[in-house]
């Protein structure tokens, strides 16, 4: 006799949505940085900011620098894990090279924003 395993439907389709998306978490991860940067700068400015103390700046400065650094880590962490399944049947050599590009490139762009946070003055 026969057992028939049945599957949840919905637990399949978050499944398939997981698995389709996660070659973009690493862009996922650039757009939330550069949201929290830029939201972050907007409401330091209009709270005054640009006219505080050197050192009340700088900690600021510094919160958003731990922020992208901290972005920069899980765009990486996320890409090292999947360069370990490289590895793996060839079906799914593709989306992993695929999510190593992307997360490359997602750890470039937040690298390349502290340009503005470090070089641009503090609400001018």
């Amino acid at each position: 006799m026969l057992f028939r395993h049945r599957v949840d439907p919905t637990l399949v389709r978050a499944e398939s949505v997981v698995r389709v998306l996660d070659p973009a978490f690493g862009l996922f991860i650039w757009a939330l940085h550069l949201l929290v940067v830029y939201v972050a700068a907007a409401v330091g400015c209009v709270l005054g900011l640009g006219g505080t103390s050197p050192p009340v700046q700088r900690a600021f400065l510094l919160a958003l620098v731990a922020l992208t650094l901290l972005a920069e880590a899980a765009a990486i962490v996320h890409g090292a894990r999947r360069y370990w399944e490289t590895r793996g049947p060839a079906d799914r050599r593709f989306r992993v090279v695929l999510t190593l590009g992307l997360d490359a490139i997602a750890a470039l762009a937040i690298v390349l924003q502290l340009l503005p946070i470090l070089l641009a003055p503090l609400c001018r």
